[in-house]
């Protein structure tokens, strides 16, 4: 059991090294999409991380065939969750009721960490909106593809094998880490990120599906992908000639 845990760690390391490495690479593809500078390189970033994502899912695929169809796929929207007395889920809690309400708990909690650290960058609503169709497209290949490393790298190859609160804390302190120099970041930025790790990997292990965590996840990162191109056209308002800061007008 020991031996495959350090295995599997060793594997969800590699990939997210690999993650992180990509977001330094992406930016010598040459191609654009853009003039805002943040959505051109988010969108070779995210071509590429689909690409090691899809890597990844063939490799558990090939380790654990049974286990990948299990949980690569929605799940049971309304399973029972197991009680947790401090957090207030009470034992039998459906997740159609808990999925929904962490939904809007955790989506406001983000809110309210990405809106202080990016208070200075408000722009107009209407200069985001233009923009609105890349933070969704972003928001969900980005949380798809981490939900595949943080989640499903730990959860099919040791589901079964070893107790389901080990997997759950060794996906919320390989999610937490990386999140220390990421969004949210710092100190509180890695506790919040390890929290939603946590309760993601649980929603996977209880529905035997990705859904609730796929969906947890990527509405955190609307609220940040949001923040990212709110802080990418107040910088291009300044630095665009006339003609092209008309894409942030």
């Amino acid at each position: 059991m020991i031996v495959e845990v350090v295995m599997v760690s060793g594997f969800v390391s590699v990939a997210a090294a690999a993650l992180l490495w990509l977001g330094r690479y992406a930016p010598t593809v040459p191609f654009r999409v853009s003039r805002l500078g943040f959505i051109n390189s988010q969108s070779k970033y995210q071509l590429l991380l689909l690409v090691l994502s899809l890597a990844v899912l063939v490799a558990l695929f090939l380790l654990n065939a049974a286990q990948f169809r299990a949980y690569m796929r929605p799940g049971d929207l309304a399973a029972p969750a197991h009680g947790v007395s401090w957090l207030g889920i009470a034992e039998g809690e459906s997740w159609l009721e808990l999925g929904a309400s962490m939904s809007v708990s955790v989506t406001l909690v983000t809110t309210l960490f990405v809106a202080l650290r990016f208070r200075r960058e408000a722009v107009c609503l209407k200069q985001v909106m233009l923009f609105f169709p890349w933070i969704v497209l972003f928001s969900l290949t980005n949380s798809f593809s981490e939900e595949v490393v943080f989640r499903l790298g730990f959860i099919v190859p040791l589901a079964g094998k070893v107790n389901p609160a080990l997997i759950v804390m060794l996906s919320a302190v390989f999610f937490g880490i990386p999140h220390y120099r990421g969004m949210p970041n710092g100190v509180a930025g890695t506790l919040m990120a390890g929290f939603l790790g946590w309760l993601l990997a649980r929603s996977v292990l209880e529905t035997q599906g990705i859904f609730w965590a796929w969906f947890i996840h990527f509405l955190q990162d609307v609220v940040i992908y949001t923040a990212f191109v709110m802080s990418a056209i107040r910088g291009s308002i300044g630095n665009l000639s006339s003609a092209e800061s008309s894409i942030v007008r």
